[in-house]
């Protein structure tokens, strides 16, 4: 066996092996067993005809090209071995040529991180929001989910309760027919065809009225997304809000009697929307200040990783496509969005989590992060209670687990130590 050694190219290294006649004697015999158990020979069992009369028929090539997988993972690990080459992950394998064997062996290389300097990363301020607002918005909420709703007979108005009969035809197919159907007379119901919510306004109970609409564009049916469409509705009722009073017994019912005013709960609720503010911010700090350091950072991935790693986001999908029994190009298709632009973007967001993902785990090599013992622990429970949870993930074994968790809690140990550090930088 002779092998070449080509240069250091994209973190990756390029083995160019040779075999020889005396390389391949071995696997003679193998290529053998399997082709014999595949063919019937007259005369013969299956199985049972010997070396000789299968080389006479089928040839050396033949019996070689069965134990080709062998040959190549075998000779794989001697070259690697003998090149001493530090491989990051397995290998990538390219048969070049059959009679005589030649192949080439593609060695990733650990990715190579020069991190910038955190101390120049200025990150632009996140303003807060006129909280007082958002507690309104959430006191607003909360009305509407405690409001009763009573029988109107006048026309339907903007903001009452409307339930129809409605039936939906497109090209002259009936495509939908649903009995009572419910719908709040707002703007933002408005989405499955712009324009029937104004149409409903007005209608009272008994009413009857034929639309044409066109279906929302963003429709999750391909059969109905843009589409015109003839609509068929007739109105079962209409009710109108009987929304509570913002008053002490509104503040009581809906903390179950644990707040007693108005007054305590909005200050309740601007604890909570503060605090979710404060959260919202830092996660975002977070992103921001590591989006910044990848920019000001020289980072070199091996090209099979992100090969490999856009193949693996595929492979998800088109096993989420199998359990609706379609290809992954008409379960795309269906959900209006185009498989080759798909892909293309699974290629662009897998190599911005590689990215994110290595350059995370360089700043916690520079800066000694490493997770303590208790939160190895607590982190190996949680990933532990999640796999119960979920009975579609695979499971992992207790070193998978032990892994995950490790390397879960650098990313997050890492990114709370960039917003520590660039908090002076806000801007």
């Amino acid at each position: 066996m002779k092998f070449k050694q080509g240069k250091e190219k994209n973190r990756q290294v390029n083995l160019d092996v040779d075999l020889d006649e005396k390389d391949l004697e071995p696997y003679y015999k193998i290529g053998y067993k399997k082709l014999v158990k595949k063919i019937t020979i007259p005369g013969f069992r299956k199985g049972k005809a010997p070396y000789h009369i299968i080389e006479s028929q089928y040839g050396k090539e033949s019996i070689l090209s069965e134990a080709i997988d062998n040959i190549l993972s075998d000779k794989t690990s001697e070259v690697i071995k003998e090149s001493e080459i530090e491989s990051y992950m397995p290998p990538k394998i390219e048969l070049k040529n059959f009679n005589p064997i030649k192949f080439t062996v593609i060695l990733p290389l650990q990715p190579k991180i020069k991190l910038g300097e955190i101390n120049k990363i200025k990150l632009k301020k996140i303003e807060n929001p006129d909280f007082e607002i958002l507690i309104d918005e959430q006191i607003n909420n909360l009305q509407k989910q405690f409001t009763n709703w009573i029988p109107s007979s006048g026309k339907s108005q903007s903001g009452e309760l409307i339930s129809i009969n409605i039936k939906i035809e497109i090209d002259g197919e009936n495509v939908l027919d649903q009995q009572n159907t419910d719908i709040i007379l707002e703007e933002q119901n408005d989405e499955f065809a712009p324009g029937l919510i104004k149409n409903l306004i007005g209608l009272k109970e008994g009413d009857s009225k034929n639309i044409n609409l066109k279906i929302s564009k963003s429709h999750p049916s391909q059969e109905m997304a843009n589409k015109k469409a003839k609509f068929d509705i007739t109105v079962n009722s209409v009710k109108k809000p009987d929304s509570p009073k913002l008053d002490a017994n509104f503040a009581k019912m809906v903390s179950n009697n644990e707040i007693k005013t108005m007054n305590t709960l909005r200050k309740k609720i601007k604890i909570s929307v503060e605090e979710n503010h404060k959260q919202q911010s830092e996660f975002e700090y977070q992103n921001n200040a590591i989006a910044e350091l990848i920019k000001i950072s020289d980072i070199e991935l091996p090209p099979i990783m992100i090969e490999r790693e856009t193949q693996n986001e595929i492979e998800q999908l088109e096993n989420l496509a199998k359990r609706f029994k379609m290809s992954l190009e008409d379960y795309l298709t269906q959900n209006n969005q185009n498989p080759d632009e798909t892909k293309k973007n699974i290629e662009v967001e897998t190599l911005q989590k590689l990215n994110r993902t290595f350059t995370l785990l360089e700043v916690c090599k520079q800066n000694n992060i490493i997770p303590t013992e208790q939160e190895l622990s607590e982190a190996e429970k949680n990933l532990k209670t999640q796999e119960s949870n979920n009975t579609n993930s695979p499971k992992l074994s207790k070193e998978g687990i032990q892994m995950e968790a490790e390397y879960r809690l650098k990313l997050e140990k890492a990114s709370k130590y960039l917003y520590q550090e660039t908090l002076k930088n806000i801007v």
